[in-house]
Order: C-alpha cells, then structure tokens, then sequence
C-alpha cells in the first residue's frame, strides 16, 4: 500500500518511514542496518545531520564514509574504502559487548510487545507462510542498546502475538521479562515505524506516538491495522513530515538510481 500525500506529492509513506528512521539516528550513533528501508535511513542520517555516525552491516562491513546504496548486505560498493572487513560473528560480539548504540531491522510481523517474527506464520512444521528467517536481525534486537523496527502495516503483521519470536522485544511485556530471558539489561525495542505511524513503547507495550497524516494516514486507519486494542500515547502528534531537502537528498544522493522505490526492491536491470 503507498499512500501520497494529496498535497504535493513530493514524497511517498515510503519516503515517510525512511526520514522518520533517518530522525532516530544521533550524531554519535553506531548503527546495525538491515537490508531495505534502514539502509536508505542511515544514510540520510550520514548526509544530513549525523555524519560523524559509524554504519556497521550484518556481514561485517564497518564504514564511517558514506557508500553506494546496495541490493544485498554484501557489494563491492559497500565494501570499497570501507574501515573494516570483518564478519558477521565479530560485529554481533561488538553489539553483546554493548559498543552497538542503535539498531534497525525490517520485520515480517511485529506483535504489541515489539517481538518480531521472521520465521513463519502458523504452525512451525506446517506453515501458511515461510519467510527466509533471522539473518543478523536475532543479534541485533538481541544485543543493541535500542532498537527501530521498519515494516508496511496491517492486521496481519500487526498481531496481538507473533507465531514465532525470531527476535525478542519484550517478550511477554512482563518487567524484567528481556533480562530473565538473558538479555541485556537496558536493551529492547525503541520505536516501529510504519507507513501509517511512529510507536513508541510504555512499559514493555507498543503505544502509537505518531501519525503520517502528511501522507493520508488517520487514527483511525492506524487502528483498523493493528490486530489488538493498541493504545495511544498522551502526548500523540503528527509524525514530522520530510523536508525539501531531505527529499533532495533521498532522491539525489541516497539512491540515485532509484533501487529502492516506494520501498520496494527494483528489478535488476531496472535502474
């Protein structure tokens, strides 16, 4: 689902959810990025108003320089002049040692506790439907400091409970439920942002903050969307929308080739 904004249409939700991303990263944040929507948020970070924010990828590319945006985890663009060349164990060791400030994954499903599914839908043996699975994204809510969830909403991917915690949030929103379960103390989800709105969490529960009513989204529509009676937090806004520049940016130096449109993949050979 894309909504555009009726106004102008200068930018798309898509465009939506990667500024609101790029908003999360401080000027001195150390990043893990997922593949998708979180690459195109730290970058703009990077070219805006965190360049001094390092940017590590799940298969142990650390980069403190901008990089051309990729398809997959592992290009020679995102390789080249880059700080280091390690691997996937080595940057999971430096977030469990707590070096990792901010983490961003996408999700198949995320339920009201900020679990995210990735697994399956269903029974485990005898799913309706598969996905390809964790990746790094275990390590990543697992062992960064806080962590953004970046998903399309509906029912569906907004259940009550996920079939399956690929990665944990927190876990039964019970308090101290993350640490009993071995996790760092202090660590767990911090925002999920949507096409539709920006949560926040209050004691373990996903709590709609705000809403991208820039792009056509309502209340009303954020609540159709969610699979349980979610709550809204006092201090509810509109999410801030894009900025010209920022759209310039995205467009002129973030992705150039348009790789990523409406925050979906291009064909190769497309661009």
């Amino acid at each position: 689902m894309i909504i555009r904004n009726d106004e102008n249409d200068k930018y798309t939700a898509a465009d939506q959810m990667v500024v609101a991303g790029a908003h999360q990263i401080r000027p001195d944040d150390v990043v893990y990025v997922g593949l998708g929507l979180p690459f195109l948020s730290a970058l703009l970070a990077k070219y805006t108003h965190a360049p001094e924010c390092t940017i590590i990828i799940e298969n142990g590319i650390v980069r403190t320089t901008g990089f051309e945006l990729p398809r997959a985890t592992d290009t020679l663009g995102v390789q080249f002049m880059s700080d280091q060349l390690t691997g996937l164990f080595y940057v999971s060791s430096l977030g469990q040692a707590g070096h990792i400030t901010t983490g961003f994954i996408g999700a198949g499903q995320v339920d009201r506790y900020g679990n995210v599914n990735d697994t399956c839908v269903g029974d485990y043996y005898r799913p309706s439907h598969r996905w390809a699975g964790s990746g790094g994204a275990n390590d990543v809510m697992s062992f960064c400091r806080r962590t953004i969830t970046m998903l399309r909403q509906s029912q569906r991917r907004f259940p009550g409970k996920v079939d399956f915690i690929t990665c944990p949030g927190y876990i039964d929103g019970t308090l101290g439920s993350r640490e009993k379960a071995g996790l760092l103390p202090g660590t767990g989800p911090a925002m999920v942002i949507t096409d539709l709105a920006c949560y926040t969490f209050e004691n373990g529960e996903m709590v709609v903050k705000s809403v991208n009513s820039s792009v056509g989204a309502t209340l009303e529509k954020v609540k159709e969307e969610v699979g349980w009676d979610i709550k809204v937090a006092a201090d509810l806004t509109d999410t801030t929308p894009p900025t010209d520049e920022e759209i310039r940016v995205l467009r002129e130096r973030v992705d150039p080739r348009r790789i990523w449109v409406g925050g979906k993949r291009t064909p190769i050979g497309k661009d």
